[in-house]
């Protein structure tokens, strides 16, 4: 993955929004990524690694630091429960 791909991938995996795309936590993120891809279809390499990254098994290995690792888990964390508040 060049330099630029990883940067955007990242930019993805901290999008709380995506977050809630990517585990369909709520049905409007999962219409607005939807509709973004649609208009903007150069983005869905990135899109889709960083749909693996996100449902890939905890001990696959990445380029992320253990922090950024760590920020990345509570992020799901975080919008998992915000959404199951709501329910």
């Amino acid at each position: 993955m060049d330099a630029s791909m990883c940067s955007k991938v990242k930019d993805f995996l901290t999008d709380d929004s995506f977050i809630n795309y990517v585990f369909e936590v709520s049905q409007d993120a999962v219409s607005c990524w939807e509709t973004y891809l649609k208009e903007h279809p150069e983005q869905i390499t990135d899109v889709e690694e960083a749909k693996q990254i996100l449902l890939a098994p905890a001990d696959i290995a990445c380029d992320f630091t253990t922090g950024e690792c760590k920020e990345l888990e509570n992020r799901i964390i975080s919008s998992v429960e915000s959404f199951s508040g709501k329910l």
